[in-house]
């Protein structure tokens, strides 16, 4: 493809992403930046820019107790002592890696609970079974948008933090970014 033509697109993708679209905008700009070949982990990471922005307010609204975080098993240590329950691996504090800082800030913060997922399915058992009002979630782009789909369908008001190291083991995640998103609030 053409440069001038890959930047122009790229120009208006950013553009609307910067906008509130409708779920239904935003799956029409994914099939269109699709078929002209725009690169497919930017286009996650904008469509993630995107629903924050469009779910920021209400987020920031929502107290802290009706909200959850959901952390991805990836952000453990290789030789994390942890052991799965029920909702997902439980963290031993170990100090290994960054969930236990995590665990600690959410807590702190009063959150109504943090989880360390072993997979996406158990996302929607927590959603489901204990019905916060909002999910903050960490994870890889393509996680967080399958992540905006499950919370929509659920009617949960999502936000997403992105890893900045990825690949599904030993990824790391920009903890001041991870605490602007745990701390916002309505004013």
């Amino acid at each position: 493809m053409n440069e001038n033509v890959d930047s122009a697109i790229m120009r208006v993708v950013k553009t609307l992403a910067k906008t509130k679209l409708s779920s239904l905008a935003l799956q029409k700009l994914e099939q269109f930046a699709s078929k002209v070949g725009v690169e497919e982990k930017e286009l996650f990471e904008l469509y993630v820019e995107a629903k924050n922005r469009s779910q920021i307010d209400s987020f920031a609204a929502t107290p802290f107790n009706q909200r959850v975080v959901l952390l991805p098993q990836c952000l453990r240590a290789k030789n994390c002592p942890a052991e799965i329950g029920k909702y997902g691996y439980e963290c031993q504090q170990c100090g290994k890696c960054s969930v236990a800082k995590i665990m600690q800030l959410t807590k702190d913060l009063g959150y109504k609970g943090a989880f360390v997922l072993p997979g996406g399915s158990l996302a929607q058992k927590i959603l489901g079974e204990l019905k916060p009002k909002a999910s903050l979630g960490v994870a890889c782009s393509k996680e967080l948008v399958m992540g905006s789909y499950l919370c929509e369908k659920m009617g949960v008001i999502g936000q997403g933090v992105g890893l900045l190291k990825d690949g599904c083991i030993n990824t790391i995640v920009d903890m001041k970014n991870l605490k602007v998103a745990l701390n916002i609030k309505g004013f």
